[in-house]
């Protein structure tokens, strides 16, 4: 993969049929669970083509026993007709050409309201688009067409938007759900503008597999077939012509199509890959717009969006000239069995084996024959696209997640008792082969709280997001009273630890809606004491509406501190046994750091606190201190030890 499209976990991208084949199966397994709407659907195409059949039957009679006033004999002998119009000739049997005519009308007219000339025309829920594939992916997310119009076309459609959405809700929610659940050292790797796209514009294609490889090729079994059948009962010693013209015709689309289907999943995943760069840049760039501006590098980010962009409209038109490109050749392969097909009918009016009635009829059935011979030639090369689409997302829901645990049973424990926390010749490497962590070992209890210092890219942060499995040890062991972190469930860990991150991760609503993140129950009573453990009571109180202001994207209606604020507010809300602070007072004043250090001090009883920093301030008054330089513990124990030592920890705060 280009490097320019910025994947750096799904590299490889080509598709072999094999593949393509096993991604169809996949997709088609998202109809089990809409069963009953796929069986519904099916069953409406069926009367769809069946109330259509009789249609081009009566402009025959209009035309013949109408405008040329020929008789309709009883019984309908000597005519050419199926035995469906049996019916309908025998109660017009000696009716006049006046009355025939309003008769036949008036059957059309029923029949229009409620199929309308149906096979012929196409009602579409499509909105416009434009050429790229994130404005059509918009498309496919609610996708839907019906060949009728009237009311029966009406609730088709309606059905097939309804199953387009639901199979669409169901693989954006099991891709979102499997994203969310990959390993940081994954999710720092893939950008989040790619993520977007793929569950934004890349998962509407398995709706489209799944329509296009069951209910569509059903409807045009059912066409053809119905039609073959009418054309064989009437017109079999007429015209038997006709017949095979049709199956030559999807016959030669495969054999000149085919070979294009692997230019066509190139283009449609370099054009789907640009289009994700593209999200990247402008996710990016206002997401650090502050960065950019301060930098003066505005015009340069520009620049690179604009690149980006450029690529993305380029990959989008090779996308659309190679679809020309096949739709070209089927429509010259058809050309030539169409010519073929007129002669066969006007030949036999002039013969005088058909009448000026059976145009219509023939025509009409043809016509169907021709279109429907085209769509079938081509399922396979318009589906490339849905295929590389299709690829992007399973590659994202069959990466790695995090593991809920080791075992099938994980082990539980009872978090209301004391906690005894223990890295044992603890080790960890990135997947780039990066060391962070080497043979580190130690031990702290609830109660305590432990402080881990040491020079930038010592380890600090890896080592504190080992214990709410975020990153799990490449060598030895955590455990939690003896069980191995591996062992416990994840989301249960979790649920027992309050992590408050060095970098701010608030969301754009209120300052309710974000401590409630840490305890959906918690009452404004509950949230005020968090935050006058935290220092943030005031300047919430002084906010137009207090606990239900906005604090905008990632919190920039709030100053730095009032971040930080925030956000161990949120930690102390949590109330979880295990508390997890890294640089908790690096934005915060003096007096307010003495302020939260006090109240964290004074709560601690029942609490296991880990504090990542550098202000000595804020460690000194730690029950223990670690001292981490390349990934190893250099010194270990308090304030006062420490500094009574001539060691790293003493230099480092002389």
């Amino acid at each position: 993969m280009d490097k320019r499209y910025h994947d750096r976990l799904d590299v490889r991208t080509a598709l072999t049929g094999g593949d393509v084949v096993g991604l169809f199966g996949r997709a088609l397994g998202y109809l089990w669970p809409e069963r009953r709407l796929v069986a519904a659907r099916a069953g409406l195409m069926v009367l769809i083509y069946g109330l259509g059949l009789p249609l081009p039957w009566f402009l025959k009679v209009l035309i013949d026993h109408g405008v040329m006033q020929r008789a309709i004999p009883v019984g309908g002998e000597g005519l050419l007709y199926p035995v469906f119009m049996n019916g309908f000739l025998d109660s017009a049997a000696g009716m006049d050409p006046l009355a025939v005519t309003i008769y036949a009308l008036a059957v059309l007219a029923v029949l229009f309201l409620f199929v309308g000339y149906s096979g012929n025309t196409l009602l579409e829920a499509n909105l416009a688009e434009g050429a790229d594939v994130a404005t059509r992916s918009e498309n496919k997310i609610s996708a839907g067409a019906s060949v009728a119009h009237g009311l029966v076309g009406f609730v088709d459609l309606c059905l097939a938007i309804r199953l387009s959405q639901r199979i669409t809700h169901r693989v954006r929610e099991s891709l979102f759900s499997r994203l969310s659940r990959q390993p940081l050292t994954s999710l720092n790797l893939q950008r989040s503008g790619d993520a977007m796209f793929r569950v934004m514009h890349d998962a509407p294609s398995i709706a489209g597999i799944s329509y296009a490889l069951t209910l569509s090729p059903l409807a045009m079994v059912v066409s053809v077939g119905a039609n073959l059948w009418v054309l064989t009962a009437v017109y079999g010693r007429v015209a038997p012509e006709l017949v095979w013209i049709g199956f030559s015709a999807v016959g030669l689309t495969l054999v000149a199509t085919s070979p294009l289907a692997r230019w066509a999943r190139r283009a449609s995943q370099t054009s789907r890959a640009s289009g994700s760069a593209t999200t990247n840049e402008l996710e990016e760039g206002f997401r650090n717009v502050a960065a950019v501006q301060s930098l003066g590098g505005t015009e340069r980010q520009r620049d690179q969006f604009a690149a980006a962009s450029r690529e993305s409209f380029r990959q989008s038109l090779l996308l659309v000239w190679v679809a020309n490109v096949v739709e070209w050749i089927a429509e010259n392969v058809h050309l030539v069995f169409a010519t073929a097909g007129f002669w066969v009918i006007f030949t036999g009016i002039v013969r005088g084996e058909l009448t000026l009635g059976d145009t219509p009829v023939v025509l009409r059935m043809y016509s169907l024959l021709y279109e429907t011979a085209m769509q079938f030639g081509r399922i396979w090369i318009d589906q490339q696209d849905n295929a590389a689409a299709a690829r992007r997302v399973f590659f994202s829901m069959d990466h790695q997640v995090e593991p809920r645990a080791a075992s099938r049973r994980p082990r539980e424990l009872r978090w209301s008792e004391p906690l005894t926390l223990r890295f044992e010749g603890v080790g960890f490497h990135y997947p780039d082969g990066r060391r962070a962590l080497e043979a580190v070992s130690f031990e702290a209890r609830t109660g305590q709280t432990l402080a881990i210092v040491g020079p930038s890219g010592a380890g600090k942060t890896t080592l504190a997001e080992m214990t709410p499995k975020f990153l799990h040890p490449t060598e030895g062991r955590i455990t939690l009273n003896g069980v191995d972190l591996a062992h416990l469930d994840t989301a249960a860990l979790r649920r027992a630890v309050a992590y408050v991150f060095q970098e701010h991760q608030l969301l754009s609503g209120t300052v309710a809606a974000n401590l409630r993140l840490a305890k959906p129950d918690a009452d404004i009573g509950d949230m005020e004491s968090a935050c006058r453990l935290a220092g943030a009571l005031d300047f919430v109180r002084a906010m137009p509406d207090g606990f239900g202001s906005r604090i905008g994207r990632g919190g920039g209606a709030l100053s730095t501190g009032q971040k930080q604020r925030l956000s161990i507010a949120r930690g102390l809300l949590r109330g979880a046994p295990i508390l997890i602070l890294d640089e908790p007072t690096a934005a915060l004043d003096p007096e307010t750091e003495r302020a939260l250090l006090e109240s964290l001090s004074a709560s601690r009883e029942h609490r296991l606190t880990i504090v990542i920093a550098h202000r000595l301030s804020t460690i000194e008054r730690a029950d223990r201190i670690i001292y981490l330089d390349q990934g190893r513990i250099v010194e270990t124990g308090t304030h006062a030890e420490l500094m009574a030592r001539n060691g790293a920890y003493r230099r480092a705060n002389s």
